[in-house]
């Protein structure tokens, strides 16, 4: 891979349900593996991937991941192909990395791409449970107007802190 092709991470997750779904949102879901709520995925920040986050702006909230939530993230909710364990072994043979907070910032900071992950057998997407506590503001809003869903930037950190 190019040095150019290495791009900063974004982390999308989906927080309402598909009753009302029309077929372009429900097919750009599956485009994005979150067919269900409450699964979480690393996606290359690219502007087509903006592009399929904003229309479905009402059903995600996403932003920029920071190396504490990943790692957390890699280490409790991350699974591999065949059940195998996650582990800082894994970072070792696969990334040549110490340990899963080494390899959590060199994904966050874009040395390591979201592929070469799902090459190595990291399955694509997270199962994460609803928020401890609820949500702190209304899921059918946007970040922008007081609300949940949307571009939250760093604000996505907190939220995902209470759903590992």
């Amino acid at each position: 891979m190019a040095e150019s092709d290495k791009r900063p991470v974004i982390l999308a997750v989906r927080i309402r349900g598909t009753a009302t779904d029309n077929p372009d949102i429900r097919k750009t879901m599956e485009t994005l593996k979150m067919e269900s709520t409450f699964r979480a995925r690393l996606l290359e920040n690219s502007p087509s991937t903006l592009g399929m986050l904003r229309a479905v702006k009402n059903l995600v909230a996403w932003g920029q991941v920071n190396p504490e939530v990943l790692e957390g993230m890699l280490r409790k909710r991350a699974e591999r192909e065949g059940n195998k364990e996650f582990d800082d072994e894994f970072a070792k043979v696969f990334f040549k990395k110490e340990n899963i907070a080494e390899l959590a910032r060199a994904v966050v900071a874009g040395e390591i791409g979201v592929k070469e992950l799902w090459l190595a057998g990291v399955k694509p997407r997270f199962r994460l449970h609803p928020p401890r506590g609820g949500f702190k503001r209304s899921t059918r809003r946007a970040a922008t107007d007081g609300g949940e869903l949307g571009y939250r930037g760093e604000d996505i950190n907190r939220l995902v802190k209470r759903m590992i």
